[in-house]
């Protein structure tokens, strides 16, 4: 009995867990509509506080610094659609008025013969114009035993951490990741997963393990129904 009062209590945790999951996407995706209605905020040297600029439209004037490419490895196309591994493209943006942003460029198919044999694809020189979404932070994969560190100097990477990457090149960085929406002839793929992607299935998962809790009430129901006409058929067999 105790036994099943844990698997219920489990459970049922892990369903509401997997629904607050869920709601969190769509109240982000909520956000992301109401923000976008905003004129982009523009990013300047300094900025040092990121709560005023996540999930907003945001503007960044610079120029790429090419050399700092990082590639992030086993990216799926961002729309879902698109079964085939690649890698998304990050470089930062040095800002017109000093120091530097990370931008999340785009995607990029990966060679399926040979990772290292990278597709070719455009840095735009001279200053240009970015737009895109202010993110908290690069979109991390799950890397089993290394951490973002392990990777540093690395052109293909599984993570990267903003601070450490900070060090490594020697440039402040804003504290955010532009993630970037517009056009600059790159030939990368920016159609990006939306907000709320995957919702569906964190409610497919709670559904699951919410069922998982009710078929446990049941077979202890039905055990104690069973152990209990037990007993009254021993009882009546022994007067």
């Amino acid at each position: 009995m105790v036994a099943a009062l844990v698997v219920i209590a489990v459970t049922c945790a892990l369903g509401n867990w997997q629904l607050r999951r869920a709601h969190e996407k769509i109240d982000r995706a909520e956000r992301l509509a109401s923000l976008a209605k905003q004129a982009p905020a523009e990013l300047h040297a300094g900025q040092a506080d990121a709560s005023q600029l996540l999930d907003r439209r945001v503007r960044a004037r610079g120029t790429f610094d090419a050399g700092k490419t990082v590639l992030l490895d086993n990216r799926p196309h961002g729309n879902g659609t698109d079964s085939r591994a690649g890698f998304q493209i990050l470089t930062p943006l040095r800002l017109s008025d000093g120091g530097a942003v990370l931008v999340l460029r785009g995607w990029l198919p990966r060679d399926a013969q040979d990772r290292t044999r990278i597709a070719p694809f455009q840095t735009p020189p001279g200053e240009v114009t970015v737009e895109g979404t202010a993110l908290a932070a690069v979109p991390r994969v799950y890397s089993l035993g290394q951490d973002a560190s392990a990777e540093a100097g690395r052109k293909i990477r599984q993570n990267i951490d903003l601070a450490a990457f900070s060090r490594e090149i020697d440039t402040p960085l804003l504290p955010v990741v532009v993630e970037q929406t517009s056009d600059t002839g790159d030939g990368l793929a920016r159609d990006w997963a939306p907000a709320d992607f995957g919702a569906d299935r964190h409610y497919g998962y709670a559904a699951q393990w919410f069922g998982l809790a009710a078929l446990t009430v049941v077979l202890v129901a039905v055990l104690g129904w069973r152990r209990a006409r037990s007993g009254r058929a021993a009882g009546e067999g022994n007067p």
